[in-house]
């Protein structure tokens, strides 16, 4: 018998509340976007993504004491928001995201340190240098990912990864 999504949610977050939980860079921005400006939401980058959507995210990451990510990720994540907001708006976010991305002991989210030198060329080659790094951390960590050609080059190299996705479907969202 095979377990049921909900059920492999449950033993993630008993398998790694401690250590934490990765996410990509399309999960990183709207974690961002759902604390801190969630006008954005269902716009631009996060158009696939809606309000409950957001806080079922925001939901499932309160179960783990860390949120980790990559400099990978900040840095996509980064550029990606400053795309999305402009002026006063974006210096008022860059004030609450800085300690945030640049100042770990006042986050919640904690870095992963990733020797790229290590990196699987072949995932490189059809994920691209970021995902390529989340692939390798998700040895030891369990990913959250939006991104299906990611999730499916964790689960089959046999490490933990839960896709969005799925999340969104179970929870009648999609």
């Amino acid at each position: 018998m095979t377990m049921s999504l909900q059920q492999h949610l449950i033993t993630y977050v008993q398998k790694y509340r401690s250590t934490g939980v990765m996410l990509d860079t399309n999960l990183l921005l709207l974690y961002v976007f759902s604390r801190f400006s969630r006008d954005k939401i269902g716009i631009g980058r996060l158009a696939a993504y809606d309000f409950d959507s957001a806080d079922l995210l925001l939901q499932y990451l309160a179960r783990f004491e860390r949120v980790l990510t990559t400099a990978h990720v900040l840095a996509e994540t980064s550029n990606l928001a400053r795309q999305m907001v402009k002026g006063e708006k974006w210096k008022a976010m860059c004030e609450a995201v800085f300690p945030l991305f640049c100042l770990p002991e006042q986050s919640d989210l904690k870095p992963v340190g990733v020797d790229t030198e290590t990196l699987d060329p072949r995932n490189f080659s059809k994920l691209g240098l970021t995902d390529a790094a989340l692939a390798q951390s998700a040895t030891a960590h369990l990913l959250l990912t939006a991104d299906l050609d990611l999730y499916c080059a964790v689960v089959s190299a046999g490490n933990d990864a839960v896709n969005f996705t799925h999340m969104r479907e179970a929870a009648g969202l999609l």
